[in-house]
């Protein structure tokens, strides 16, 4: 039982659950563990620093370039800019930008797939079970069955620790799992039919509505359903008369709460097309900025140190609310090298990969969408617990079926050994495209 404990498979597993936030402080403070994901990206980066200095293959795969430059050199230059515009020390700067090493999970997520082999089956059900569980948790904050954090022990932003009046039971927990969820349970309808993963689809949908309540997400949802569906139609229809025939049972044993929900839709939309805003605030104070400093990146400041940008600006400044134009704070003139490289170096690497089952080809998927929202996607400085362990399944998945392929190719005639030396040169080849 302890040797199954500790397997390959049930640590990749735990790498993946703990990857996705699910227990992890949300960015609104209101719930989650403190410190726990600072616990966990010390240790992301402590195995991924040991890997790249006694693994030989972590060099071998060019995915390494992309993921070092991501996950660390980024994250660098920016506390190295705001240090020398603002005097901000740069173990600040580093605390702030600290979501971003998540993109070395990379090292540690690949070599417990070499180690593990995992089927893409296997992966999707570890993606199912972590993304169920943040459903779970965030329902459990939803519906006051877990409390919310009452003290924090470190500077909060007034406008996210509870006072929004829009959306106050809004609760951000597993909100990139989900997205991968959905769309691979959307694949799976495509290829086989079947009620129950409708169901399930239907429980990811609610708990987007109710909890992560976030309408650029919302979109996205609906452009990748339309995009796996484009060619079936009669698949979409029929899910949508169930969904509709749910929808209409529920409706009529709660019907204050489609009320509710009704109104809570207007409210949002009068929201997004209402003029002005804090993002526009944001955005006009970035263009204004960096052009003033000659286009030289300025880096990005933490909360914890002399109250951030809510000194210089104003308190609702938040870089992560205006997607590339928070890059462009950061990195100024260097903003369409870093873009560039970032979408077609994923690309890339992505394609690598011919055979993709569902979960694959949610990844896919998902980096698709987030590249054309991309001036307002906040994925390069922020989805590096998600793009590290895509690319590293991308990779891995590549490399299995390449073996493979060459596996079949020198395969001897019936009655014939197969040589040894060819054997041992097959197990040999490097884990990477």
């Amino acid at each position: 039982m302890i040797r199954t404990l500790f397997s390959y498979r049930t640590l990749l597993f735990i790498l993946l659950f703990l990857n996705s936030a699910c227990l992890f402080l949300t960015d609104n403070k209101k719930a989650g563990l403190p410190y726990l994901r600072e616990m966990f990206i010390i240790a992301v980066v402590v195995s991924a620093l040991a890997l790249l200095v006694v693994w030989r293959r972590a060099h071998q795969s060019r995915a390494a370039l992309w993921i070092v430059c991501f996950g660390l050199l980024l994250p660098l230059l920016s506390a190295f800019l705001a240090d020398a515009r603002f005097g901000q020390p740069i173990l600040f700067g580093l605390l702030e930008e600290r979501r971003s090493f998540l993109y070395l999970l990379f090292f540690p997520a690949l070599l417990l797939m070499i180690k593990a082999r995992p089927t893409q089956g296997e992966l999707e059900r570890f993606f199912l079970i972590s993304g169920q569980a943040c459903v779970l948790i965030g329902y459990l904050y939803y519906f006051g069955v877990l409390p919310e954090n009452n003290d924090v022990a470190f500077n909060v932003d007034d406008k996210d620790y509870g006072l929004n009046p829009l959306r106050p039971n809004r609760f951000s927990i597993g909100a990139a799992y989900v997205s991968v969820c959905a769309y691979m349970l959307m694949y799976r309808i495509r290829r086989a039919y079947s009620l129950g993963s409708v169901l399930l689809l239907l429980l990811f949908a609610s708990y987007l509505w109710l909890v992560l309540q976030t309408r650029n997400t919302m979109l996205m949802w609906a452009l990748g359903g339309i995009w796996i569906f484009r060619n079936r139609w009669g698949v979409l229809l029929k899910s949508g008369i169930a969904v509709i025939g749910i929808v209409l049972v529920a409706y009529f044993i709660a019907p204050d709460f489609f009320g509710d929900q009704y109104q809570q839709f207007n409210a949002l939309i009068g929201e997004a097309t209402t003029e002005g805003g804090v993002r526009v605030t944001t955005s006009d104070i970035v263009l204004r900025e960096v052009p003033q400093n000659y286009y030289v990146g300025m880096g990005a400041l933490s909360l914890q140190w002399q109250n951030g940008f809510a000194r210089l600006y104003n308190a609702y400044f938040y870089l992560s609310d205006v997607g590339l134009l928070g890059v462009f704070y950061r990195f100024g003139f260097l903003t369409p090298i870093i873009v560039l490289f970032y979408y077609a170096g994923y690309w890339r690497i992505m394609r690598k990969c011919r055979r993709k089952g569902d979960v694959l080809a949610a990844l896919q998927l998902d980096f698709t969408l987030n590249a054309l929202n991309f001036f307002f996607s906040t994925s390069i400085m922020y989805g590096g617990e998600l793009a590290g362990l895509a690319l590293a399944a991308f990779v891995y998945f590549a490399r299995t079926a390449a073996i493979s392929n060459e596996s079949t190719a020198y395969q001897s005639p019936p009655g014939q050994v197969f040589p040894s030396a060819s054997a041992a040169a097959l197990t040999q080849r490097r884990a990477g495209p």
